[in-house]
């Protein structure tokens, strides 16, 4: 038995595919069940173990004993078990958020509504002139109008002007869409 551990060490140090089957065939269970300790999944915790013993190939290791290479076995499997439930935390609180947000329809509607104007005065946007449209993006991406002129290497004066003629025509626009009151919503 001694021996055999002995060999199983060694070729597992040589990166020998046999020894990572062998590996498998003895802790494979063990592991899962280990590992069912923590997660209360089989399958998630068969996954995990699975996931791991992928992992350990072409990974080259030196064991001094069995002793240390369970430990290193049970070790990784635990860290894995950690950062799946870690993992499954972060999906579950996410997928409450999204729950409670879609379960208040007036919340849903409201977002769906302002992604519809906000896609529609974007559309408007591009429609104007250039200079004009470099402008008005800049102030939506929340660049003061001093910034903005360095941004683009015009006077301030003249970004101003833009802005201000630029608003005028998205304003006309819109308001000829029916939107006009959303022109000073998003700048």
């Amino acid at each position: 038995m001694q021996n055999e551990q002995k060999i199983l060490l060694e070729h597992l140090a040589k990166e020998d595919d046999m020894a990572y089957t062998i590996l498998y065939e003895q802790f494979y269970v063990p592991m899962v069940l280990f590992a069912g300790k923590y997660i209360r999944d089989e399958e998630a915790a068969k996954d995990v173990v699975q996931e791991f013993f992928i992992s350990m190939l072409g990974q080259k290791k030196r064991f001094e004993n069995m002793i240390a290479l369970k430990v290193y076995l049970y070790n990784s499997v635990k860290n894995r078990c950690f950062n799946y439930l870690r993992h499954e935390r972060v999906r579950e609180e996410y997928e409450a958020m999204v729950i409670r947000e879609f379960d208040d329809v007036d919340l849903f509607w409201d977002r769906v509504m302002e992604e519809d104007v906000y896609v529609r005065v974007m559309h408007v946007v591009e429609e104007l002139p250039q200079q004009y449209r470099n402008v008005m993006m800049l102030s939506l991406e929340g660049y003061k109008i001093s910034e903005v002129a360095e941004r683009m290497g015009i006077a301030l004066d003249t970004a101003k002007e833009y802005k201000k003629e630029g608003k005028k025509r998205l304003g006309a626009r819109l308001q000829a869409l029916g939107m006009g009151m959303f022109v000073y919503v998003f700048l």
